[in-house]
């Protein structure tokens, strides 16, 4: 059962947001377990195709640049346009792609509030939406489509310095169930991650020196007494994309080493 359970034998996966951190991690992971192919996304070529070849050179899948900027709606039909012309069908989408914005309320500006709010839950929504043909078209009740959709501890926390990132996430999660649910019968499953600190260019600014005071007194709050890592948020995605999850849907899983416990 085991060698079946989390395996991703042949699936053809797509991560937004796949050229670093959390997202490359992702794509590593199913890769790893087997996927057949994993598409990743970003703005910047060169990055991503540095780490596509990278990906690649680690697995028998094949990892598969992506260039495209998802903060617009063209940017999003331009991706889903070019996904179908290379695949018949998708077995995964992971929505990660993301701005992290924050910021004193007084600074905030329509421009940063709007730009947060399209990439990080408007972009998302209608990337689904755009890929709903592919993600239905191997979808069977033994073996559904995985939408998952990235949030954040943010989403439940109440800090005035990241009110656009926060709220962009807490609207994820409401959307989550609500997808969930209007795609059940495509035997589409969706689900929600919420992350806490993990290794990231996101909270590179946090870890950069691990000798640091507020690095340390950080690490002593959270009562896993350390940041995530590949590992934890690979694992997670992988179960969630794979038969070990398929009675998951509409669920939000909060992967922080306890980081809400601490509220």
């Amino acid at each position: 059962m085991l060698d079946t359970l989390f395996s991703m034998n042949g699936k053809v996966c797509v991560v937004t947001g796949g050229s670093s951190g959390l997202g490359s991690y992702m794509a590593r992971g199913f890769l790893e377990a087997g996927a057949e192919r994993v598409y990743v996304t970003a703005r910047s070529a060169e990055t991503l195709e540095a780490k596509a070849q990278e990906l690649s050179a680690i697995a028998s899948g094949e990892c598969i640049p992506l260039v495209g900027d998802l903060s617009t709606i063209a940017g999003v039909e331009a991706l889903a346009s070019h996904l179908a012309e290379r695949e018949q069908h998708i077995d995964v989408l992971v929505n990660n792609a993301g701005l992290g914005t924050g910021g004193a309320f007084d600074k905030m500006s329509v421009v940063d509030w709007d730009r947060t709010m399209d990439i990080n839950t408007r972009s998302p929504l209608f990337l689904t939406q755009a890929l709903l043909g592919l993600l239905k078209a191997r979808a069977t009740v033994d073996a559904p489509s995985s939408v998952i959709f990235i949030s954040s501890v943010a989403a439940s926390e109440i800090f005035a310095h990241v009110m656009a990132y926060s709220t962009s996430k807490k609207a994820v999660e409401h959307l989550t169930p609500q997808i969930a649910l209007a795609l059940a019968d495509d035997h589409i499953r969706v689900n929600a991650i919420a992350p806490g600190r993990f290794f990231s260019e996101m909270t590179r600014g946090a870890w950069k020196d691990p000798e640091a005071e507020s690095y340390k007194a950080e690490l002593q709050r959270l009562p896993a007494h350390r940041y995530g890592d590949m590992h934890d948020i690979a694992g997670v995605a992988i179960m969630l994309c794979s038969r070990a999850g398929a009675y998951f849907t509409g669920e939000v899983l909060n992967v922080d080493g306890g980081h809400r416990l601490r509220r």
